[in-house]
């Protein structure tokens, strides 16, 4: 049953991880009771996973499709049948914002196959996919959260450069976080 949330906020936190990814959140009045994304299930649905694959798939006109088990699973099946062919699947891409000089707004990152698309791009849908998750996932607990209640926290490696780090926070606008709740 759901519980109703009052005037107060809560924090989530992406971990937006090379391989994998998930978030966790706590409520400003209990912050040390964190809670995390309980149900990432596997292509078999035999394995719940606290966290999920990094990896965006496009459909053949390059929108969104899914993202993580579900976005490997989809990829997969069509494969196995022989339709996957102008279907985009991007994995690992967080490394390109690693050590490189060179970053900016037009980064392009590739596919398995060698296909470019437009790095913010990736990243905005992966972010957009976890905030959405995220929220679908905190309807189901409580009900009278706002949007505007929401303070939201992008995890990024210490060792990254600001510009990086400058690239993950327009990621997250462009995904639809307020800039001044992240």
């Amino acid at each position: 049953m759901a519980t109703s949330f009052s005037s107060q906020h809560l924090v989530v936190a992406f971990d937006f991880g090379t391989t994998y990814s998930s978030y966790a959140f706590s409520f400003s009045n209990d912050p040390l009771k964190v809670q995390s994304n309980q149900g990432w299930n596997s292509g078999t649905e035999q394995l719940i996973s606290l966290k999920t694959p990094t990896c965006v798939l496009l459909n053949s006109i390059k929108e969104f499709h899914s993202f993580g088990f579900e976005a490997e699973n989809k990829y997969t099946s069509l494969a196995e049948e022989d339709k996957h062919h102008g279907w985009l699947l991007f994995r690992r891409f967080k490394m390109i914002l690693h050590d490189n000089e060179n970053l900016s707004r037009s980064t392009t990152v590739e596919d398995i196959n060698g296909v470019s698309m437009p790095a913010m791009t990736i990243f905005a849908m992966s972010i957009s996919y976890l905030r959405k998750h995220f929220l679908e996932a905190l309807n189901c607990q409580t009900t009278g959260v706002e949007e505007t209640d929401i303070k939201y926290v992008l995890t990024v490696p210490a060792i990254w450069n600001d510009n990086a780090k400058q690239f993950m926070r327009e990621s997250a606008v462009q995904a639809g976080l307020d800039t001044e709740r992240l």
